[in-house]
């Protein structure tokens, strides 16, 4: 069983496709902040297109743990586009090329950071952005959720400029699989979306990461988070100290 997180106005054949509200497209309306009402008992995969940046933060890793737990060892998660804050900054700072206007002003930083929420109406809520990302906060966010192996990619929205890639994914198995094997299959998983989400040409991987299932399951648990929180706060000291 497949399922299409956050469908919105977008239906996907094949795929169970759910949104907080309903649409036209939509088999079932469900909060997926939690997981917790999904029908059946196991996924063999979920994908997301614009969709996790409206879960609250404190709902991002209890969201993938709880998906990571429903999946099939052959299972698989793969959710696409969160805005690339690092990219969205250099793109501001540097003036470069806008996707509403010919700069990247504050318009357009505000386009990616927080969704439009106007355009929601009554249900600006659920359209409002909730979190920022970069390469390293969707890392902690998967280390955290127990995930073994996973790429985290980046691309083109289709007929935007190349400069343009301000677009994260990320593509995660809950058993090891090599780094090869995970670009690989993230590829010809999103080749299907061509034209549609991406420009399956400007796909490039930005971190990666392979461990063993008993090691991942350590660090996710809550004295494997425990001690990355200390390690982090003496990092912090030790920067401010510098």
């Amino acid at each position: 069983m497949l399922y299409h997180l956050g469908c919105g106005h977008q239906r996907l054949d094949s795929f169970i496709n759910i949104d907080i509200q309903p649409t036209e497209v939509t088999d079932l309306v469900l909060d997926l902040n939690t997981l917790a009402d999904l029908p059946g008992e196991s996924a063999d995969g979920f994908f997301s297109h614009a969709f996790f940046e409206h879960l609250y933060r404190d709902s991002r890793v209890a969201h993938l743990r709880a998906a990571r737990e429903r999946l099939r060892p052959t299972g698989f998660l793969c959710y696409m586009g969160l805005p690339d804050f690092q990219r969205i900054a250099e793109m501001y700072l540097s003036r470069g090329r806008g996707v509403e206007g010919p700069v990247f002003d504050l318009h357009n930083v505000y386009r990616y950071t927080h969704g439009h929420p106007e355009m929601g109406g009554t249900d600006w809520l659920a359209q409002l952005h909730k979190s920022l990302f970069d390469v390293a906060e969707i890392d902690h966010l998967l280390r955290d959720a127990g995930y073994p192996s996973y790429v985290i990619f980046r691309y083109v929205f289709p007929g935007d400029p190349p400069e343009l890639n301000l677009s994260l994914g990320f593509y995660g198995t809950t058993v090891r699989r090599s780094i090869s094997e995970l670009q690989s299959a993230a590829h010809a998983f999103l080749l299907q979306f061509d034209g549609r989400f991406l420009a399956i040409d400007t796909l490039t991987f930005d971190g990666q990461r392979s461990l063993p299932d008993h090691a991942a399951r350590a660090i996710s648990s809550l004295p494997g988070l425990a001690l990355r929180r200390v390690a982090y706060r003496a990092a912090c000291r030790l920067a401010q100290m510098a």
